[in-house]
């Protein structure tokens, strides 16, 4: 009894040395407004330990059982500049307060910046219920999903030495993403900022983009792509059903497009790879591979799962070049 009492007695007090770093986290305008999934690291300055945590749909967080000593803190999150903090002190048993302001990439455009990010990146709210079914006993993908920011996280794709010069070269000419200048922004961010819509038949599947990208077609009737397809921004798809999961196929791309936040190049040697999968009423999972040998040394893939829209959100039509006055400020 003695030896378990004063190996409590031990455990207790090593816990009490330790501390602990949290806090709130917001937009730099949307107060109130919480940031979900939030990449949290920090690292001791002396010793060079690192821990992580992730923000709560709230947008707090905490990293705990931290030695005492100085930290570095380190906030990241998709379309957000990275918010650093250095000379946290972290002292035994007590838990230090340490808030954080994210400003968006677009530094708080009007109707494009913080709070919208904000939403987009944090959980929706789906409906709950069964798989609906279509005549046929498939899957019924059908409705309106919402964004998710979530579609280019994970480990970037290792590029080939001329996709690594073509970046290079990019940044040399100040070069600006193409969507800038209203041209299509491609399936790399294909419900990534603005919802979309799915409509399913035996022999097709439509899906309307909320932007101002072209609307894609999935063949299910049993064709084959073009011998010689004509390059475009969203490709020649088809797809077939793999149990309860639709597989799709796309070939025939343009190099007019720059894939996800990375701004990674493609060729017209893009092969896309999609499994979509409604495990449930309310969502819809997403799998894309992206396989371009000229690009990518090897396929690399990206998953989401969106959330079905409320009955009453509609999808109204977007123009992206009435109005732009964005491009003068970019840089």
């Amino acid at each position: 009894m003695t030896k378990y009492f004063i190996a409590l007695l031990f455990t207790s007090a090593a816990f009490a040395q330790t501390g602990s770093i949290g806090g709130m986290i917001r937009t730099v305008a949307g107060a109130g407004v919480p940031i979900a999934k939030v990449s949290v690291q920090v690292k001791n300055t002396a010793s060079g330990a690192t821990s992580s945590a992730v923000s709560a749909s709230d947008g707090s967080y905490t990293v705990a059982g931290l030695s005492a000593g100085e930290y570095a803190v380190s906030f990241e999150a998709p379309v957000f500049i990275k918010f650093k903090a250095e000379h946290v002190q972290v002292n035994p048993g007590a838990r230090t307060n340490l808030d954080a302001r994210l400003n968006d990439f677009q530094l708080e455009t009007l109707g494009d910046g913080g709070v919208e990010f904000a939403y987009w990146n944090a959980d929706k709210p789906a409906p709950t219920g069964p798989t609906p079914r279509t005549s046929d006993g498939k899957p019924d993908l059908s409705g309106v999903w919402l964004p998710v920011l979530t579609s280019f996280l994970g480990e970037p794709p290792r590029l080939t030495p001329w996709a690594e010069a073509e970046m290079k070269q990019r940044k040399e000419r100040k070069e600006l993403p193409p969507q800038t200048r209203c041209l299509p922004m491609g399936l790399g961010f294909q419900g990534f900022f603005i919802e979309f819509r799915i409509m399913q038949s035996p022999e097709l599947v439509a899906m309307i983009n909320g932007n101002s990208d072209p609307a894609r077609q999935f063949y299910l009737d049993g064709r084959s792509h073009p011998k010689d397809p004509n390059p475009s921004f969203m490709g020649h798809s088809i797809g077939h059903w793999d149990g309860d999961t639709l597989v799709v196929d796309t070939v025939g791309f343009n190099n007019r497009v720059w894939l996800g936040l990375g701004d990674y190049p493609q060729t017209e040697t893009l092969h896309v790879s999609e499994r979509y999968r409604r495990p449930d009423l309310g969502h819809l999972e997403v799998e894309i591979t992206y396989e371009d040998p000229v690009a990518y040394k090897k396929p690399w893939t990206t998953k989401q799962v969106h959330s079905l829209a409320p009955k009453d959100l509609e999808m109204y039509e977007y123009v992206c070049t009435e109005n732009n006055r964005d491009l003068e400020h970019m840089k």
